[in-house]
């Protein structure tokens, strides 16, 4: 597994009380508008359900609430905004 730091497809942008998870889905195979995402403590899963598969893991490295969850999709790209804790 690529660490989120040396990620192409991901970028984390902090500020103030959130935290911007941008992925790239571009080019691949994959129907971003099915996929689901969840989150823990310190942890964001992205999971394909057509294929059975995970997409992502990727590691916050800020304590995150995972109740604060909210995902958007454009043109293949997933937004994903959580407050930290």
């Amino acid at each position: 597994m690529i660490p989120t730091t040396e990620d192409p497809d991901v970028d984390i942008l902090n500020k103030n009380d959130l935290v911007n998870v941008y992925v790239d889905l571009r080019g691949k195979e994959i129907n971003a508008k099915k996929l689901l995402v969840r989150a823990d403590n310190s942890h964001v899963y992205i999971y394909d359900p057509d294929s059975n598969s995970i997409v992502k893991i990727i590691y916050i490295d800020e304590l995150i609430d995972p109740s604060t969850l909210s995902v958007s999709e454009k043109n293949g790209i997933i937004n994903i905004s959580l407050k930290k804790t």
